[in-house]
């Protein structure tokens, strides 16, 4: 027998972390919502409800980005935490009393912080980061959701602070050990750090969610996708050559713009640009290539920038996805990996005209 009262408690914390978010900015309850997700998504499962399993998997992949840094929270990301609750209201919840929602709870106080690094720093901390960005280090935060419980020694020599320790320069935790002994059952713990290691590299040691909030000066793009001065940068993957080629001849009117006939081609295009430090500041994406999927192409471009410490919307390569398809649930796939704009074939050019120049707009070349 379904448990209806474990489904309403869940969903109910979805819906109340998912706007306290929008209320406060607090981005590391993103934390408490991807645990909350992912039970949700194993008592969903164990109930059989394959259909929704999925739904419910696809917004713990989401949250999991969005906590680690490779996307930021927006209306879209409030919208999916928002449809997955009605979806288990409307499939489990039906028969059961529409429970009251989160607008009847108060929201957390909004943190108190430096809105540059997240978390409050006492003058010695800010100079520790002004003294690190000075110097071409890096600055970096990792969240992490704990428990109350671990004792003072427990809590200064967790293993997380000791590869701080040895990977950099540890300046600040907050809250401090007497404020978590005395906070909340759960809270988001956030460490941060100064370090000479890109993103990449302490991505292979760190294994918890890490944000990159001041990329470290030296080789490697460090503000902005790969691009040295000049016009806007285009690259188009399309494999239909009479849409290709028109699309192309209409874009060399706005910048430089390069053709591929292949996902594969593409991507490899798009690599070898970001190398070269003449990254591409928009990519106009096929979602139906032979060889490899438009979501994989993007997904890829995201991965790359996350490694890269390329993360802002100024400093990334903005995509837009065309294709003949209208499938909703395609369209909620492809979301999903964080594209800047969808466009239906046939594409309207005034349309993708005004995409560009807020991308100009974006990258200071309008």
């Amino acid at each position: 027998m379904v448990d209806l009262g474990h489904f309403s408690d869940l969903v109910e914390v979805l819906e109340r972390d998912a706007l306290a978010i929008d209320r406060t900015g607090d981005t590391a309850l993103v934390h408490m919502l991807f645990r909350t997700a992912h039970n949700l998504k194993s008592s969903i499962a164990m109930e059989g409800f394959d259909g929704l399993a999925h739904a419910v998997h696809e917004l713990e992949d989401l949250l999991d980005r969005i906590r680690r840094g490779q996307r930021a929270w927006d209306s879209r990301s409030f919208d999916a935490v928002t449809g997955v609750v009605d979806q288990v209201r409307q499939f489990v919840l039906s028969d059961a009393a529409e429970p009251a929602g989160p607008q009847a709870r108060e929201a957390p106080a909004a943190p108190a912080g430096d809105p540059r690094w997240g978390l409050p720093l006492d003058e010695p901390g800010r100079a520790a980061c002004a003294q690190a960005v000075a110097a071409g280090q890096g600055i970096y935060r990792i969240d992490k959701l704990f428990r109350r419980g671990l004792s003072r020694e427990a809590f200064e020599g967790l293993p997380v602070m000791e590869d701080v320790r040895e990977l950099g320069t540890l300046i600040a935790v907050a809250p401090d050990w007497e404020a978590y002994a005395a906070g909340p059952e759960e809270q988001v713990v956030k460490l941060l750090f100064a370090s000479t290691r890109s993103a990449g590299e302490l991505a292979g040691i760190i294994f918890d969610p890490l944000l990159t909030l001041q990329p470290p000066a030296g080789p490697g793009p460090v503000t902005g996708p790969g691009r040295g001065p000049g016009p806007l940068r285009i690259l188009v993957i399309e494999d239909d050559q009479a849409v290709g080629h028109l699309l192309q001849y209409i874009l060399k009117q706005q910048g430089h713009c390069e053709l591929c006939a292949s996902g594969e081609a593409g991507l490899a295009r798009f690599h070898e640009a970001l190398a070269q430090g003449a990254g591409f500041d928009l990519v106009l994406l096929d979602l139906l290539l032979p060889g490899i999927h438009g979501d994989d192409i993007l997904r890829a471009i995201r991965e790359t920038e996350f490694k890269l410490g390329i993360h802002s919307l100024e400093e990334r390569c903005a995509v837009i996805i065309s294709t003949a398809s209208e499938d909703l649930d395609q369209l909620m796939r492809s979301l999903t990996h964080d594209p800047d704009g969808y466009l239906i074939k046939p594409v309207d050019m005034d349309v993708l005209l005004g995409k560009v120049e807020a991308i100009k707009a974006r990258h200071g070349l309008a």
